[in-house]
């Protein structure tokens, strides 16, 4: 009996490498469940059954290791889950897909000690690496993916693997014969905030008037698809993204940098570089360093669950206007 486990925070790449799997069998004899909620009696009778036109059969479970979590607050049936895994017919191939699974999960542990295939599919957290990352998903799609694009798609969007192949793929479609995707297509492209949306939030924190900046994003989380904790997140690092820039602008002028060096050290888009310099003017070194503090402050709030997005923002918005 082949036990199989795929797991991590690249969910493309699990999704490929069980799609490999998959492949090797006929899809009547495949079976999918879901770890978290299935009878494990259901569980264990589909894993004895031999296939229709094939003996050998494939049972993929997802998300089992949610399963798993509840066994230590509740005293659930550990046990039973690895001896539905243990007595699986020769002929069945179980394949365990999860997300990102801690070094010390009880999953890993019960299917490792169970002989199990292990495989894992990490994506890179930030920075160079991830930017590399993108580069290669380019090629995949038949486009080069210049490093500046690279690296602004990596501050935009973060690590989430099917967000920035799917950009990748829509800004493969936009680039055409030429083949290449640039800064500027992405600025242009990409996100669910407009660069333009960003300048008028940073003026109104700026400016202190929190009543524009309120109506502005609650615009933009009314108008996105998204949910209101991705929508968030992604503007805490477009905002975060902006503040960086006019931090480095306020840091280039107090050294004598010309406002033509600092445009092509920063790869600024010529179109909006004169509003940089502006919204830089207006912003102090110190207020633009207190921001980075309050944006970093709401994010790991926010990932920890400890404040509601709709509300978050709202206070983070008076924060950064006060």
């Amino acid at each position: 009996m082949p036990l199989i486990l795929y797991y991590g925070d690249n969910a493309l790449e699990v999704q490929a490498a069980a799609g490999l799997v998959r492949a090797r069998f006929n899809e009547v004899d495949t079976s999918l469940f879901d770890g978290a909620s299935v009878v494990l009696s259901e569980l264990a009778q589909a894993s004895r059954t031999v296939g229709l036109f094939d003996p050998q059969r494939l049972l993929v479970v997802r998300n089992i290791e949610e399963r798993l979590k509840a066994t230590r607050k509740e005293n659930a049936p550990l046990e039973e889950i690895r001896e539905v895994l243990a007595s699986v017919a020769p002929t069945t191939t179980v394949l365990l897909v999860s997300g990102d699974l801690d070094d010390r999960s009880p999953l890993l542990e019960m299917v490792r000690g169970l002989g199990a295939e292990v495989r894992s599919f990490r994506l890179p957290r930030r920075g160079e690496q991830l930017s590399r990352w993108i580069v290669s998903r380019g090629v995949a799609h038949g486009v080069t993916i210049r490093r500046e694009a690279g690296d602004l798609l990596a501050e935009m969007l973060g690590p989430d693997s099917i967000l920035l192949d799917t950009e990748i793929e829509k800004l493969a479609t936009y680039a055409g014969d030429s083949s290449t995707v640039t800064a500027e297509a992405v600025e242009t492209l990409v996100g669910a905030v407009p660069q333009g949306t960003i300048f008028a939030l940073v003026d109104s924190v700026a400016t202190g008037n929190i009543a524009k900046a309120l109506r502005l994003t609650h615009q933009q989380i009314e108008a996105s698809s998204s949910t209101p904790v991705d929508f968030v997140l992604y503007l805490i690092r477009m905002l975060a993204r902006q503040f960086r820039i006019l931090l480095r602008i306020r840091l280039g002028r107090e050294q004598g940098t010309s406002k033509g060096q600092l445009t092509t050290q920063l790869k600024l888009n010529r179109y909006y570089a004169d509003q940089y310099f502006k919204q830089a003017d207006r912003l102090s070194r110190e207020r633009l360093a207190r921001a980075f503090e309050q944006l970093a402050t709401f994010e790991h709030a926010l990932k920890s669950g400890r404040i509601d997005a709709a509300v978050g923002v709202d206070l983070l918005l008076a924060d950064l206007c006060g």
